[in-house]
Order: C-alpha cells, then sequence, then structure tokens
C-alpha cells in the first residue's frame, strides 16, 4: 500500500460493502490482477486496490471511498478490452463482474441487465419469446463495455450499434450519487454513454434496452477463395454491398484454413478468405433470393468450397465467432473505418497476413450495406464516426515466448494499414499504445462535447480518462 491508503481505511471499506476488495500486498493479488483481463497478454499495469462489488450500493460506497482518500477510479465491465483498458497503475479498480442481473419485460420489449450480462445470456432468454438485442459477435463478452464503446454487433447495418438501443441508465456519478440517465433528465449523460468507450467519467450499474423482434429466418451463405484472388472478390464485394438490403451482414475473413483446404491454400501461409453474408429476414425464401447475389462473383469459378443458405440463428451466429476469438490466447487488436476501395485495403493486408507468425491470426472486413449506408442511421450520440468499411485486424497465438514476433507484425501491419483510415473503432483499437487513437475514433464536435461533460461531471478527474498521447 506504500502508506497512500492505511489499512485501516481498508478494512473500513470492507465493512461497509458486500463485496470483497483486495489490496496489492494481499497474497491473491497477481491472480486477481490477471483475471481482470480475458486477453492473456496482460498488461504490466498495477492498480493498488480492485474492489469487487456484489451491489449498486457497494459501487457508492467505492466511489465516495475513493473520492475520500483522493485515489483515481478505473472501472471494469467485463474485461474483455483487448488493451486492458482498466488496469492502471495505483488505482483503485471497481470490478463489475458480480453484477450479472437480468429483468425482462417482453410486452413492453425492454431488458433491464446488469453490467456483467452476456450476450449469449441475454438473447438465451429472449430467444424463446421471438425477441432479440444486437449483441456482440462473440458470445463471453459481456454487454457493459460493448454497449459502452458503440457496440457493433449482429445485424449492426438494419439495427444500427448497440449503444442506440440504450433507452436509460442507472449511473453511479463521481460524487457518489445514483442518477438516472434518460431522454428526460440527465439527458447528456445519456448521450456520453451511448458510445463514450472506456474513457467514460461514471459507473453505469443497470441499462434499459430496446428489444427487437428477432427475424424468422436468419440465413448465412459462406463462400472460401484463395488469398491470391482477395482483390476480385473485394472489389465485387464493395460493388455489391449497397445493392443488398440493411438486413444483410457482409464480411470478407482472413482466417485460418480448414483442414479440408490446407493443400489448396498452401501458398497462403495457412489462410484463407472468406466471403460471408447473412441475412436477417423472415423467410426463406426472401432470404434465398437475396443471399443469391453472392453467386454473381466475377471469380466465383475459383471458389474453393461453399456453404449456401445455411439456417443460422443467433446463437449459433455467436458460436460461429466464439471460434474465430478462441480463449485463453494472447491476443493485439486494432481497427480502421475507411473509405478506401476494398480491393486496396485488403490487397495491403493480404500482403502482411501472408507472412503472418501466427496462423491463429485473423482480419475481418465489414461492408455497409443498404442504399443509405451506416452513416444515414446515426442518431446524435458520442458514438459518430463510421465509413463503408470496417476493418479488424488481431494478432492471435499462444505461448508467451511469440510476444515479440506476434507484436512486431502487429505493429507494421496496422501501420501499412492506417493511410487507408478516415478514424477507428475505440473498442477495439489500441488506444493505449496509440493515444491518438482515441480521438480519431468520434468526430471531432462529439469529441469536444465529450470533454466539456467530463469537466462537468467528474471536474476533480476521479475517474481515469483515456490515455494521454
Amino acid at each position: 500500500m506504500d502508506g497512500r491508503v492505511p489499512i485501516t481505511g481498508v478494512k473500513e471499506l470492507q465493512s461497509r460493502i458486500e463485496g470483497k476488495v483486495t489490496t496489492a500486498t494481499d497474497a491473491g493479488y497477481e491472480q486477481i490482477r490477471c483475471e481482470m483481463s480475458w486477453n492473456q497478454l496482460t498488461p504490466m499495469r498495477y492498480p493498488q486496490l480492485v474492489v469487487q462489488v456484489a451491489t449498486e450500493q457497494d459501487v457508492v460506497e467505492v466511489v465516495r471511498f475513493a473520492r475520500t482518500h483522493g485515489m483515481k477510479i478505473a472501472v471494469r465491465g467485463g474485461g474483455h478490452s483487448w488493451v486492458g483498458f482498466s488496469l492502471r497503475d495505483e488505482s483503485l479498480l471497481i470490478d463489475l463482474g458480480r453484477l450479472n442481473r437480468v429483468s425482462i419485460d417482453y410486452e413492453a420489449r425492454v431488458a433491464a441487465i446488469q453490467p456483467a450480462v452476456t450476450g449469449r445470456e441475454l438473447n438465451s432468454q429472449l430467444a424463446p419469446h421471438g425477441l432479440a438485442f444486437p449483441v456482440g459477435h462473440c458470445p463471453s463478452v459481456p454487454l457493459s463495455g460493448y454497449l459502452l464503446n458503440g457496440g457493433l454487433g449482429l445485424n449492426c447495418n438494419s439495427w444500427g450499434p448497440a449503444c442506440f438501443s440504450i433507452e436509460a441508465a442507472n449511473v453511479v456519478t463521481a460524487d457518489g450519487s445514483i442518477v438516472v440517465a434518460n431522454q428526460e433528465q440527465h439527458a447528456d449523460l445519456l448521450w456520453a454513454i451511448r458510445g463514450a468507450g472506456p474513457g467514460f467519467f461514471a459507473v453505469v450499474t443497470q441499462y434499459f434496452l430496446k428489444l427487437y423482434q428477432a427475424p424468422r429466418a436468419i440465413t448465412t451463405s459462406t463462400y472460401y477463395y484463395p488469398l491470391h484472388r482477395i482483390e476480385e472478390v473485394a472489389a465485387w464485394a464493395g460493388s455489391v454491398a449497397r445493392q443488398l438490403p440493411r438486413e444483410v451482414e457482409l464480411k470478407i475473413f482472413f482466417a485460418p484454413v480448414p483442414a479440408a483446404l490446407a493443400k489448396q491454400c498452401g501458398p497462403s501461409n495457412g489462410f484463407v478468405g472468406i466471403l460471408s453474408a447473412t441475412a436477417f429476414l423472415d423467410t426463406a425464401q426472401e432470404a434465398t433470393a437475396t443471399l443469391g447475389l453472392l453467386e454473381n462473383c466475377p471469380v466465383a469459378h475459383e471458389c474453393l468450397q461453399k456453404e449456401v443458405n445455411q439456417p443460422t440463428p443467433l446463437a449459433a451466429l455467436q458460436d460461429m465467432g466464439g471460434m474465430l476469438l478462441p480463449e485463453r490466447h494472447r491476443y493485439l487488436a486494432d481497427t480502421l473505418w475507411s473509405d478506401s476501395p476494398p480491393a486496396q485495403l485488403l490487397a495491403t493486408a493480404r500482403d502482411y497476413f501472408l507472412h503472418a507468425p501466427s496462423p491463429k491470426s485473423l482480419a475481418a472486413c465489414a461492408f455497409s450495406t443498404g442504399v443509405e449506408g451506416r452513416a444515414a442511421v446515426l442518431p446524435d450520440a458520442a458514438f459518430s464516426m463510421t465509413a463503408g468499411t470496417l476493418l479488424l485486424c488481431y494478432a492471435i497465438w499462444e505461448r508467451p515466448e511469440d510476444d515479440a514476433v506476434n507484436a512486431a507484425w502487429h505493429r507494421e501491419t496496422i501501420a501499412a494499414l492506417d493511410s487507408f483510415a478516415v478514424g477507428h473503432y475505440v473498442g477495439e483499437s489500441d488506444i493505449v499504445a496509440e493515444p491518438a487513437r482515441a480521438e480519431r475514433s468520434f468526430a471531432r464536435t462529439n469529441w469536444q462535447r465529450l470533454q466539456s461533460l467530463r469537466r462537468t461531471y467528474d471536474p476533480d478527474a476521479l475517474f481515469h480518462g483515456f490515455f494521454s498521447a
């Protein structure tokens, strides 16, 4: 503790909450610190206290304690942040991982969820009632950080980023008060919750979410192409994206090659290009007709394998996403929004994947579909950066001894792709190594308003903000 908070103060805090307080000198500290990050590449940053809260009132008590003792607060929603943002040196870390209750009003189509509820848990309760929410593609992601970052999830082109489906929230502010943020009260706080990212300046303890009628015939078609054809596939996909309805999710992946295609992809360093489209529609006939457009790719004759018109309910889509992002691995991640020609963007990424040190690494390029494009559907909120495509690039490996080579490859790959960027997605960009990426994840006026709101709601800078450049 180095004398900053006397042990009597820690004992007092423990007596006032139902959760658990762990100090940097406790025997179990290092295990708990590492558990705060899903990514096995745990940052070498060390909170002074970790408080695993059990109730909303616990959060109030901890915020007041931090203010009294002059400690800066970091908040962990679920620990899936690739950069381990909540691990901050000398901080008081509020871990919300035990807050996982769900209450659903099926008639009103509103779910009240606590921060640690995962997308899989929420949609498993909604599915029997024919309802859904635009959760993330990885099933184990808790919803708190996902929502604060914007939430680019299932059926995003049609339902929009998930943050726009937050109708209200319970928030513990820097003065230790509990307030409700909605359109009638603290509307500016709701504006910030919708996309402020990990630099948010309070603690959300409950979200109230608008629910949707689940499409009855969610259908996916998948085509595997050799990487040397990816430029033609990408150019064609970019041209047809606006011909597809917004209810179609169109993506190109660079992914580990299936064993059955290994020989055919020998020159591709263990990777294959995947063109995938999912139609969130209500009839199999409509989905089949819509996805039939993918058969018109000019290099369709070079398709190595295809799986056409497969029924893929939301749970199946999440399972597929989870397979691409395995647990107990080490990750580096970054993203960029781009309006550049997809062929140029993906050809550049392809050239680096041909030399990737780990065969588990992954890239995903998501296209805006629909005549209007993604930007036309954005309400006024902190979330404000968008473009024609979003490219996500992950280095994924297992062994600590491979850290240096994978980090060097990922750094070089992202540097080569940066010239195509108009901005970044704050939830999956390396805003620690490159702090300027945080500001570049927002429209300029939205970034300025976000900083102004921080000064209003947290004038003493009790909560950690983004890392400084």
